[in-house]
């Protein structure tokens, strides 16, 4: 979807939610960093792999996938069980990369065995050569604890002045232990926040919410939308 911003003719980014792009306006700025927070069990990373699957099919564009708390290969298969497999159409735009080859990486792009800054040269140089569109990092405190940074408000505001000067659109995951923990400096510093919880029905049921707490730059609506998942597509409904 494409959007007219400051005069300027924008083309959004896709959520791939069925019914939610136009709940943000339009769509997703293209080199915002979004922040998806939600408590377990709630489509986090579910929803960031199906934004760049869907740029991949869709746009041809190629994404960064930084994967932190799994091996690629168990991401891969539970992404492939929830309708999107890695074709050949998709898998020469996506590079998953989890912490076994991060770390090996590291001989390549440090020379003083600093996880970080390995890290941070290793995605400069995809987004380099890759012409890489989307980065995705899974997840952001398992990357603040391999960073080992003895201030987290310091070390949030020089990774996320990296992140802009990327130029990629870039999504953070990040798990809350419940939705009505105090907002951190991560939500103060992202463009956007999608937040995502499962909502007790009933006293057997639980639904999946998603909204949009911040957007920059759009007119967007706060509400709480149903998030539902069928066949590998993603769609908003309204909340019970």
């Amino acid at each position: 979807m494409a959007y007219t911003m400051g005069g300027l003719f924008i083309k959004m980014i896709s959520t791939s939610i069925k019914g939610f792009d136009s709940e943000l306006g339009g769509g997703i700025p293209p080199g915002s960093i979004i922040l998806i927070s939600g408590t377990p069990g709630t489509f986090k990373s579910s929803l960031a792999f199906s934004i760049i699957h869907n740029a991949a099919k869709k746009e041809g564009h190629s994404s960064l996938y930084r994967l932190l708390e799994q091996s690629q290969k168990s991401l891969l298969g539970q992404m492939d069980k929830m309708g999107w497999p890695m074709d050949d159409a998709v898998r020469k735009n996506i590079i998953v990369s989890d912490v076994g080859r991060i770390r090996a990486a590291m001989e390549k792009f440090s020379t003083e065995n600093d996880w970080l800054s390995a890290l941070k040269t290793y995605v400069e140089y995809l987004v380099g050569e890759r012409r890489a569109k989307h980065l995705v990092i899974d997840s952001l405190p398992v990357m603040e604890i391999l960073a080992g940074s003895p201030n987290k408000r310091e070390y949030l505001f020089g990774l996320f002045e990296w992140l802009r000067s990327l130029g990629t659109t870039t999504f953070l995951i990040s798990e809350k232990s419940s939705q009505n923990v105090d907002y951190a400096e991560e939500e103060f510093l992202a463009d956007g926040v999608f937040q995502l919880t499962l909502t007790p029905i009933g006293d057997v049921d639980l639904q999946r919410r998603i909204r949009c707490i911040k957007l920059r730059g759009m007119a967007h609506n706060t509400s709480m939308f149903a998030l539902e998942l069928k066949s590998g597509k993603f769609r908003v409904a309204p909340a019970i």
